[in-house]
């Protein structure tokens, strides 16, 4: 009986002890939250060195002089209130003063050409080219450059000056040939009374002829404006503008390419500048 009564004070024990082990580990334990306030933005110290020479732009241990603002969030430069995110190039070109190239609609930058550049234009014409012909092909064989707005004004306002005084040069050039034709006139019923035929002789050609007037090696638009600069070296007979554009005979034909070939007469027609022609007549005579 005493044995029993021991058993079963042994298990009454293992029950308790369990119970007592279950509610201890099922229990939770609770701690006290802890706030910790945000870090106030801190001050990095000027940076003062020069500036790389071989990126051109600071090195983390050799900066420009300048404040930042580290906040957790990037890099704010106090100076000028570029973000670290802008690109280098961009703040390179800021920094240097860079021309910046001005832009088409059609996304083109405008460049003058330092050399003329088959199908895209003469040595100092300004055109709009794509980015990649420039930087590919025109920038690396210095044949072009990148132009502002403010050069293609001056460059403009240039050619304008140079433009007026040549037409006033030609416009000189044209008076003086006809003073000189009317010089030339002795009779004036040489010149026709509707006043549209040329009269008075303003250049004369001296060349070895034969028998019949045929010229030795003929007289050709290079030649006339040769003369004619020997003769009137006061005039304005150089540039583009300049050419002998018509040749007619006695009879008002066409000479055929501009080439005489025998002694007489003839109407030469020449384009002194935009919108200045004159005509007079060339006399060859045989030497």
């Amino acid at each position: 009986m005493a044995a029993s009564s021991f058993i079963i004070t042994l298990v009454l024990l293992f029950i308790v002890s369990l119970s007592v082990l279950a509610k201890s580990s099922s229990k939770t334990t609770y701690t006290k939250a802890t706030f910790i306030s945000s870090a106030s933005p801190t001050l990095v110290s000027p940076l003062k060195s020069k500036p790389s020479t071989a990126t051109g732009w600071p090195s983390p241990s050799k900066a420009k002089a300048r404040q930042q603002i580290a906040n957790g969030y990037g890099i704010y430069n106090a100076n000028n209130g570029v973000s670290a995110s802008t690109s280098s190039s961009t703040l390179y070109a800021k920094k240097k003063g860079a021309t910046q190239p001005v832009s088409s609609k059609k996304g083109k930058i405008q460049v003058v050409l330092l050399e003329t550049v088959p199908k895209v234009g003469q040595s100092g014409d300004v055109v709009f080219v794509s980015s990649a012909i420039f930087q590919n092909q025109l920038k690396r064989s210095n044949k072009a450059r990148l132009i502002s707005e403010e050069e293609v004004q001056a460059m403009e306002a240039e050619k304008a000056a140079a433009e007026k005084e040549m037409l006033e040069e030609a416009i000189k050039t044209k008076q003086m040939l006809e003073e000189a034709m009317v010089e030339k006139i002795s009779d004036a019923e040489q010149c026709a009374t509707d006043g549209d035929d040329i009269c008075g002789v303003a250049l004369e050609m001296k060349r070895k002829a034969g028998p019949e007037g045929n010229l030795f090696g003929g007289v050709n638009p290079k030649m006339v404006m040769d003369a004619l600069k020997q003769r009137y070296p006061q005039g304005s007979w150089d540039g583009r503008q300049v050419k002998l554009t018509e040749v007619k005979d006695s009879d008002g034909k066409d000479v055929k390419k501009k080439d005489i070939k025998h002694t007489g007469d003839y109407t030469v027609s020449v384009t002194l500048g935009k919108g200045v022609d004159v005509t007079f007549i060339l006399s060859i005579l045989e030497e």
